[in-house]
């Protein structure tokens, strides 16, 4: 009887989509997540409503070359679209402004995910609602559309309506009065349910209306069209019981997670490839963390489960985080699991790592240069975005590392430096989003006397799974002892007072015989550290550092050791060169005739223990060809294919660069070399560029 209610109301609204409510005007912040769309020169107005601090949603048909069809191509809006949020009157000051960058379309729907190009501060998003919306439901409609006596207006109105129909995808609804109508501008505009405390939560969007009593109108009849929100998965999180049905989408700044119509649960990076998949093919699958605390893909019938990431995380929920990972958060919001798609050091959001560099000029001024990752993975020739004169900075008092340390899903550049007093403070380089670079700010600070430069290696990742990379230092003190000190990442940026977690006794650890790298090595969602320790007899012992909730680290464990390799000739790296969601190791080893070989060392679970698995050759280069002194190696996704690829800088006979880029294959071998952009020692000097990596050796 819903169905056919809802089907019969359908039938009698006007073609027209509303393009905007009478009622009041709203003067408090209640409704302040209600935004305004200005779509286009003069094309249309919109409403919308904000879901997340970088996410509107509104209706696709505002979008749509022809609003009837509702049919919107995902990326870039075709029109300049620019969205006003937490205001009740535009003439007035304060609130966010932000133009809109991305467009995600829920298909079958008339709804659309809006990414706003710098995410809003200070205003709380809406409330989704936790129970399905009822015939009978008292519910009320926010936007900035025309209202009974203004045509163009720049105050926020609210009206209120009942619920007289719903379907799967649709609910039907009319004006409690004649003054409560949906009119031209309100389209996209929130439908909200008002909870027992008073809190508002968002049912669903403005549609289409008759448009009854609105100014130019000579329609008598309220009646409206809104598109159901309450009964899919939208947003950049899944709650706990609740599900993602087939076309629903999870969105982030770097990605998006779909629960396609063919039953497979699929992450997109911006650059449209696939990046991850449960390879599931049931039609009409769904996804959700169930009762258990684990994330599964259940069939149609809900009556199997599909897939499964075996967490026990109950009462928690699953994050698309805007870095690029999926994690599953357990109801401490500590997290259990991840999918592994973050792509490290993209600077411009276009789905592909690219590389940073600091240039160092002989006459003594400084640069940062980025140098982006192209379609088939190869280097493009650089871009300078930041420059210093002669005696700002001293780069042999800088210890450089790369990481998304505000959690914007852009790649930063954090440097620590050591002054001659002994202070120290950490420099903050934040991404733009034309892949350059902000002027720096401090991240932290320390006095005289408490950490020294000399004693620091930094590593980046996220240490503590929150979606923001962290940096942590292994300090090597005077007296031999060994401490690893975690400065986690805030919002903005800038650092927390430092916390240490794991130490070791005078002489057990020599700086001098450790090599590191980062990366998530169990898949839990925290970036880990892992040791490439040199033996007494030049061996090789691998130990990782596993992270715990806090950023903090574990005691560590062997997960691998080789006394076939020397130590000295090893170089150690980490990415996740199959794409399985767990970062492995790889070892560049340069032997006594010249020839060079990598070997890379998968992480595995066997039997519940985490470690690395047998080395493989990955690639192979004859004496005489390459020179790994000569050369600096950084791992990335540089082709956006959701396995990371190795980039060397080589250095020239005349001291000039040549770029090399070895993708990785799906079977975690390297593909051959591609060359990307070279430069003579006349144009570009290889000494005095320093790639930015997420590690210090």
């Amino acid at each position: 009887m819903v169905l056919a209610a809802a089907v019969a109301m359908a039938g009698l609204l006007g073609p027209s989509p509303a393009r905007a409510a009478t009622g009041a005007p709203v003067t408090d912040d209640t409704y302040a997540f209600t935004a305004k769309l200005d779509i286009g020169d003069t094309e249309r107005s919109c409403s919308g409503v904000l879901v997340d601090p970088q996410w509107i949603l509104t209706a696709a048909s505002c979008f749509a070359a022809d609003p009837s069809t509702e049919q919107v191509t995902a990326g870039k809006p075709a029109w300049k679209t620019t969205a006003t949020v937490g205001r009740t009157d535009l003439t007035a000051a304060g609130g966010h402004v932000s133009d809109i960058v991305e467009l995600v379309p829920r298909p079958g729907r008339d709804l659309v995910m809006a990414r706003l190009a710098e995410p809003s501060e200070g205003i709380t998003p809406v409330a989704m609602a936790a129970d399905p919306v009822t015939v009978g439901d008292t519910l009320t409609t926010t936007g900035f559309g025309r209202t009974s006596r203004e045509w163009v207006q720049s105050k926020l109105h609210a009206a209120s309506f009942n619920a007289d129909a719903v379907d799967d995808e649709t609910i039907g609804i009319s004006g409690k009065t004649a003054g409560d109508a949906i009119c031209k501008g309100d389209t996209g505009g929130p439908i909200l349910r008002q909870r027992t405390d008073g809190t508002p939560e968002l049912v669903g969007i403005s549609s289409r209306s008759w448009q009854g009593g609105c100014f130019g109108e000579t329609e008598t009849r309220t009646g409206a069209i809104a598109a159901r929100t309450d009964n899919i998965g939208l947003g950049t999180h899944l709650t706990s019981g609740r599900r993602l049905t087939p076309g629903d989408s999870l969105v982030s700044a770097t990605n998006a997670l779909t629960m396609r119509t063919d039953g497979n649960l699929v992450i997109t990076s911006m650059a449209g490839r696939v990046l991850w998949s449960t390879g599931t093919t049931e039609a009409g699958a769904t996804a959700l963390l169930d009762a258990d605390g684990d994330f599964v893909v259940r069939n149609a019938a809900d009556t199997a489960t599909l897939w499964q990431a075996h967490t026990a995380a109950v009462g928690g929920s699953v994050v698309l985080q805007d870095r690029g990972n999926l994690v599953v958060l357990d109801a401490s919001g500590t997290a259990r699991w991840s999918s592994g798609t973050a792509i490290r050091h993209d600077y411009n959001n276009d789905g592909r790592s690219d590389l940073g560099a600091w240039y160092d000029f002989a006459a003594g001024s400084d640069a940062i240069y980025t140098f982006f990752g192209n379609e088939d993975g190869s280097i493009s020739a650089p871009t300078k975005s930041w420059n210093a004169p002669a005696g700002a900075w001293d780069a042999k008092y800088m210890k450089r590392v790369t990481g998304d340390f505000d959690g914007d899903g852009r790649g930063d550049i954090a440097a620590l430096y050591g002054y001659s007093d002994t202070s120290l403070k950490i420099w903050m380089w934040l991404g733009r989003p034309d892949g350059g670079f902000d002027t720096p700010f401090t991240a932290f600070s320390s006095p005289a006397g408490s950490f020294h430069i000399s004693y620091m290696t930094p590593q980046a990742g996220d240490f503590n799974g929150d979606g923001r990379d962290d940096i942590a230092v292994w300090y090597a003190y005077a007296d031999g002892t060994t401490k690893l000190w975690t400065f986690t990442a805030k919002t903005d940026g800038t650092l927390n007072t430092p916390a240490s977690s794991w130490s070791a006794p005078s002489g057990t650890w020599l700086r001098t015989r450790t090599k590191f790298v980062t990366g998530d090595f169990n898949g839990d969602g925290r970036d880990d550290l892992s040791v490439f320790y040199g033996q007494g007899d030049d061996s090789v012992k691998t130990y990782v550092f596993t992270a715990a909730g806090n950023g903090g680290f574990n005691t560590p464990g062997t997960w691998w050791q080789s006394a076939s390799l020397d130590w000295n000739r090893v170089t150690p790296l980490a990415g996740d060169f199959n794409g399985d969601g767990r970062d492995d190791a790889l070892v560049w080893y340069d032997y006594a005739d010249g020839s060079d070989k990598t070997s890379t060392i998968q992480s595995e679970n066997v039997n519940g223990t985490d470690r690395f698995g047998s080395a493989t050759v990955t690639l192979a280069s004859p004496a005489g060809n390459l020179n790994v002194a000569q050369m600096q190696l950084v791992v990335g996704d540089y082709n956006g294919d959701g396995r990371d690829d190795l980039v060397a800088m080589n250095r020239l006979s005349d001291g000039g660069v040549k770029f090399w880029t070895w993708t990785a294959r799906a079977d975690a071998l390297f593909n051959g070399g591609l060359a990307g952009w070279t430069a003579p020692g006349t144009n570009w000097l290889y000494d005095s560029t320093k790639l930015v990596r997420t590690h210090n050796s």
